[in-house]
């Protein structure tokens, strides 16, 4: 074996030992939050991130119809620290939904709700990594938040992770002026592996708030547990050549036809869930959902993107002055 093979093979033996070990302790922030270890034990408030300005986060409170809680895709280290597509995405879902409440400042990948660079051991490297943002350090950010989607998903581990979660989104939903009684719909739009951490708070945040309860996942990497039971309706956002969350239908196995008793089949059966195809989109970047460059019809994958959210918005503020927890047929197919 040559140098150069000598050197490549222990860069790869050191990745594979860190990646095994970062999944192993994947689960241990979601346990030590419940064991009261962190600086964050349950009877206190939960530690976020400074929140937003009033006019950054568009919180008119009288005019409001309707809140938009959106959860963040794995590629970002904070919740008011967007890639640049995302930024972009609700820089232009703000600008047409003037009537809603956009909250966009939670970082969904801490059950403490602790970003990368808040107060963590190795909060110095992720920051350096937000800096330069280089292929290498954008695959570890990704890598790390996956790992905690799976542990979201966990049967084991994953009430424990979404408890917190829930806390947090419980607090900004209460400081953007929605309170549990409020009729207006809560609309989470869980993009990527948020959708699968949108799930997980479901049935915590059903019982807390009065109004429709809603999951717009926009290319969700989202499992079969009891969560999906929590939502009045469950609005699925697929394109056609999104291969990460095609891979999140065949990893979660519940999710299988096969699987008619599970939860996600039974709600799909009951028409809880509806799936909403768009042809040659890619889960992220160029040809992604919030890609703006404009194809040959004239409109971009993006514009598309914010015409589905938009009518799925406006449908639940519809729905919830009915019936508020009517299962709504889906006016998009």
């Amino acid at each position: 074996m040559s140098e150069l093979q000598q050197l490549l093979f222990g860069f790869v033996l050191v990745l594979g030992v860190t990646l095994f070990v970062a999944l192993v302790t994947a689960p241990f922030e979601a346990m030590s939050w419940w064991s009261h270890w962190t600086a964050n034990p349950l009877d206190a408030p939960a530690a976020t991130e400074p929140e937003q300005s009033p006019v950054v986060n568009a919180l008119n409170t009288t005019k409001s119809k309707a809140t938009v809680f959106y959860v963040t895709g794995i590629g970002t280290m904070a919740g008011d620290f967007h890639p640049e597509l995302e930024k972009h995405f609700l820089d232009e879902l703000k600008r047409i939904l003037p009537y809603v409440t956009v909250i966009d400042n939670f970082f969904p990948y801490s059950p403490a709700g602790i970003p990368l660079t808040g107060q963590r051991i190795f909060s110095r490297f992720w920051r350096f990594s937000g800096r330069h943002r280089a292929f290498v350090t954008k695959t570890l950010i990704r890598l790390r938040n996956m790992f905690q989607v799976l542990v979201a998903a966990d049967g084991r581990y994953g009430p424990i992770y979404s408890a917190g979660t829930f806390r947090t989104m419980k607090q900004k939903l209460l400081t953007s002026g929605h309170s549990e009684q409020s009729p207006q719909p809560i609309i989470l739009l869980g993009y990527s592996g948020g959708a699968e951490i949108s799930l997980g708070a479901g049935p915590f945040l059903r019982p807390e708030f009065k109004g429709r309860l809603t999951l717009l996942s926009l290319g969700g990497v989202v499992s079969s547990h009891a969560g999906v039971s929590s939502f009045d309706r469950i609005v699925h956002i697929e394109g056609s050549k999104d291969r990460v969350s095609r891979l999140g239908g065949l990893i979660f196995v519940h999710r299988w036809p096969v699987f008619g008793k599970s939860h996600w089949n039974q709600a799909r059966k009951n028409g809880r869930i509806s799936a909403i195809p768009m042809p040659g989109m890619s889960h992220n970047g160029p040809g992604g959902y919030l890609d703006d460059t404009l194809e040959d019809e004239g409109k971009s994958n993006l514009a598309q993107t914010l015409m589905i959210v938009k009518e799925t918005v406006d449908q639940e503020i519809r729905s919830s002055r009915k019936d508020p927890h009517a299962i709504h047929p889906n006016l998009l197919l």
